[in-house]
């Protein structure tokens, strides 16, 4: 660094004598010129920015550069934020990719096993009519079957009824045609009057 200042008081103190060597051989073209000051002037001139170039580049300049490092420091710093939030999201993003395609074969295995379900359910809702069907089919042939019996033996029991109180009725009177018709009459009327 002290180099820099170094070499950049030297080509200031060299510019211009090269300006006044070239004026010493321009035969005086130079004298009065508002762009190249006289020695007097230039004396002052090279010490006063001497002075201020030393001035800044111990005060300033090492601010300035600070302020640099500190800005390349912070830029370096938010880029470095800005690749792992790049990455963070990159594996949220993926990780959610995978919980959506996970979730969704989820919910398709949930629907396979809910029509597997409600399959098994109708087959056992039809396989329990049909066998609650059969048993009343089968109650309603033995219901049948009983009531037949029971008016069979109930006729059976009338018709004995009837043949002995015809008999009793043969063995007391003489049968006469009148009185045949008669007895038949009244067995029929007696058991009409026994059915209700």
């Amino acid at each position: 660094m002290k180099r820099i200042y170094i070499a950049l008081i030297a080509i200031t103190a060299l510019t211009p004598s090269l300006a006044f060597a070239a004026e010493d051989y321009g035969n005086g073209f130079l004298e009065g010129s508002p762009i190249v000051p006289t020695m007097m002037e230039f004396i002052p001139m090279v010490i006063t920015f001497s002075i201020l170039l030393i001035l800044m580049g111990k005060f300033v300049w090492p601010v300035v550069l600070k302020a640099l490092d500190e800005r390349a420091e912070k830029i370096e710093g938010s880029l470095k934020k800005a690749e792992e939030a790049k990455i963070e999201a990159e594996g949220i993003l993926n990780d959610s990719q995978e919980k959506l395609t996970e979730a969704r074969k989820e919910s398709a295995q949930i629907i396979e096993s809910g029509k597997a379900a409600g399959e098994s359910a109708r087959q056992d809702v039809i396989k329990r009519a049909e066998e609650e069907a059969s048993e009343v089919i089968a109650r309603g042939y033995a219901n049948v079957e009983a009531e037949k019996n029971a008016a069979f033996n109930e006729v059976k029991e009338d018709s004995a009824k009837l043949a002995v109180i015809i008999a009793e009725k043969i063995l007391k009177d003489k049968i006469t045609p009148s009185v045949d018709a008669a007895m038949i009459d009244a067995a029929i009327a007696e058991m009409g009057g026994s059915n209700d």
